[in-house]
């Protein structure tokens, strides 16, 4: 019996990528795996935290999304939202994203189906941003048909607070009771891989971008995963390349 784990800070809107690797835990293992959202990371501003990017059929085919946010120095827990700063000083945050997101994906096969679960996100989005996030993210696998178990840092039994990055994953891999850590391929420039030789084994996502029909021409990846499920209603995974 074996049971994968994968960890990941919680973006906004994040990428297709991130739900390739919340699915594949649930793949990887013979037991049903756990995806940990690490909200103990510190924010960082311009960062995925509090913002990602839609596809328009302007300039380079996309445009920054945004949340305001009051960005101290502080973990993504404590990030707070800032809901009386409005967008370009007229609108606020929140009627702005959605406006963009109807204007951008309206004539897509699938916004109807799933427009009106994401306006109900946005339209209680709570104090914090790791609140929003997650309920997006979580709403987002549901529309892919992701039944992965997600778990806050927060939420773990006990402390694993390791002396570093590699350590402290390890030490929640040891605590939810995986016994292989999916990483995604950055942590190649910066995971030791000795901290998983010792009942824990390591493996890469290596995933390869999809390609899928979008709204307007000349394919443009590493959108907002809200790209691929108002074209295609379902995850494209790695590599994957839909024609119609």
């Amino acid at each position: 019996m074996t049971k994968a784990m994968a960890a990941h800070q919680p973006n906004l809107l994040p990428y297709l990528g991130f739900f390739d690797k919340l699915l594949s835990v649930d793949e990887i293992g013979t037991e049903p795996g756990i995806f940990v959202i690490r909200d103990d990371c510190q924010f960082v501003l311009r960062d995925w935290h509090h913002r990602n990017r839609i596809r328009i059929n302007t300039g380079e085919g996309w445009m920054w999304l945004y949340i305001p946010v009051d960005h101290d120095l502080a973990p993504l827990y404590k990030t707070k939202i800032r809901h009386e700063k409005k967008v370009n000083g007229r609108e606020k945050w929140t009627k702005y994203h959605l406006r963009m997101i109807r204007d951008c994906y309206k004539k897509t096969p699938f916004f109807d189906t799933f427009f009106p679960g994401l306006e109900d996100i946005y339209l209680n989005p709570g104090d914090k941003l790791v609140d929003f996030n997650i309920r997006l993210i979580k709403y987002i696998a549901e529309c892919f048909s992701i039944s992965t178990k997600i778990v806050s840092y927060y939420e773990l039994d006990e402390c694993v607070d390791g002396k570093n990055a590699s350590e402290t994953l390890h030490n929640i891999a040891v605590t939810v009771g995986a016994d292989i850590y999916v990483s995604g391929d950055g942590g190649k420039n910066y995971l030791d891989t000795t901290m998983f030789n010792n009942g824990i084994s390591l493996e890469f996502q290596n995933y390869h971008h999809p390609i899928y029909p979008q709204r307007y021409p000349n394919f443009v990846p590493y959108l907002s995963a809200l790209d691929a499920l108002f074209n295609v209603g379902r995850l494209p995974r790695s590599r994957e390349v839909i024609t119609a």
